[in-house]
């Protein structure tokens, strides 16, 4: 299963400079053509493979002497994808973030080895901590996750270090054989390792021609509580974040917004669906808690496994707002409209079209009994058309409304909301974008 590569001379024009590069003997390209290992998104390769006197496959300096892989820059817990079939013959957990020289996990930090078969394997280096990073001996297939990108190790920020490696002894080291460079170019080998190397962009299809599904998810924006607000200690409120799906799945049933780092003020998962591509709006109730600047990270997970960016709410808890023009306990921010005494978290929604609750939408999917076991909705601030028709109908009490007059303990203005204030629930939207 073993092809050929060689070396090319070649000229770096553009520096004019001569950067003759001997042949060597013919190398062993991978058993099984590899995969991009990241999404399709990630791209953003800070160094490529050094052929010595610091000189990349595309006969440029877009690497650093001595340099054995392939590093792209992506923020921490990017999800890392199996660039092809094969079993863990090598993994570290457990370390934190790393700095420049250091030597945990032999300077890959937290990292898995993957052998492919026919001395074939990829390393992928400076992991996240505790994040899926596979069993030793676990088969995993092409595209499957094993592992979220992180600084542990020799490294000097979050990134992925993906290193091909041929000759290596199955039943031997890890780190036998020697490094090689899966791209294809005049100062690099003549055949690529990739199923499709694209010219500098390998897809992310696997050599039997599938793109496996993946989770992945990017902030987009804050729509309410932004970074600093200050919040009353005891008092509720409501984080709502506008997120994108930048994954392959559809998220449904078993994916949710989860707590993952820092008080959780009393939030509980708040259940999420979108398409790829689409753009989502995840709200959770909350309860301020602790004093002074504090963050709660969350982030989208399926099943329990978490993926894609973090997101936060980072609030200043004090005791008493510093400034409450209208006197109802809550400071800007917090309250979403501070000349009026009535708008102010936790207060009742009304079917008005003004977000009174200040969760970030109005009427909040206000519901209410009409014409006996009828129900009408508040749409547009305004009641909708009572879904008993044949009661309204019959009923001498006269049109109001949604035509007829409503009943139940409350009478005519019984409100009810759906959920917990209809706050745990998700609205696709279309919208901008984050760090």
């Amino acid at each position: 299963m073993s092809r050929a590569r060689r070396v090319a001379a070649a000229t770096v024009a553009a520096a004019a400079i001569a950067a003759a590069v001997a042949l060597v003997a013919p190398r062993h390209a991978a058993a099984e053509p590899y995969r991009w290992a990241l999404s399709d998104g990630d791209r953003n390769v800070t160094a490529y493979y050094d052929h010595g006197g610091v000189l990349d496959w595309q006969c440029g300096s877009w690497t650093y002497a001595g340099h054995k892989g392939t590093d792209t820059g992506v923020v921490r817990y990017t999800q890392v994808y199996a660039a092809a079939g094969g079993w863990v013959k090598h993994r570290t957990d457990g370390y934190g973030d790393g700095y420049v020289g250091s030597t945990d996990g032999g300077g890959f930090g937290n990292a898995v080895a993957l052998f492919h078969g026919d001395g074939d394997e990829t390393i992928y280096g400076h992991l996240s901590a505790g994040t899926g990073i596979p069993a030793d001996g676990a088969t995993l297939a092409c595209g499957d996750p094993l592992g979220q990108s992180g600084t542990s190790g020799n490294s000097s920020g979050p990134h992925l270090h993906f290193e091909t490696r041929v000759g290596v002894d199955e039943a031997g080291s890890y780190y036998s054989g020697a490094a090689d460079d899966p791209f294809a170019g005049d100062c690099g080998g003549p055949t690529s390792f990739w199923v499709d190397q694209a010219v500098d962009r390998p897809t992310t299809t696997c050599g039997d021609g599938t793109v496996p599904l993946a989770d992945d998810a990017a902030y987009v924006a804050d729509v309410t509580i932004p970074d600093g607000t200050e919040v009353v200690a005891g008092t509720p409120f409501v984080k709502t974040w506008r997120l994108r799906n930048t994954g392959t799945t559809t998220w449904g049933d078993g994916y949710a917004l989860v707590h993952v780092d820092g008080p959780d003020f009393a939030g509980v998962a708040a259940p999420v669906a979108a398409a790829p591509g689409a753009e989502v709006v995840v709200s959770v109730p909350l309860s301020a808690a602790g004093d002074g600047l504090q963050r709660s990270s969350w982030r989208v997970a399926h099943d329990g496994v978490a993926f894609g960016e973090t997101v936060w709410v980072e609030v200043t808890v004090v005791a008493s707002p510093s400034v409450d023009a209208d006197g109802d306990g809550f400071g800007p921010g917090q309250d979403c409209d501070d000349a009026d005494p009535t708008v102010h978290p936790g207060a009742e929604e009304l079917c008005d079209g003004i977000d009174g609750d200040c969760d970030g939408r109005a009427d909040d999917e206000l519901v209410r009994t009409c014409c006996g076991d009828g129900v009408q909705a508040c749409v547009g601030a305004a009641w909708g058309a009572c879904d008993a028709t044949a009661a309204c109908e019959a009923d001498d009490g006269g049109a109001v409304d949604g035509g007829c007059a409503a009943t139940g303990g409350g009478g005519a203005g019984t409100v009810a909301l759906l959920g917990f204030l209809g706050l745990v629930g998700v609205l696709t939207r279309t919208g901008r974008r984050r760090r």
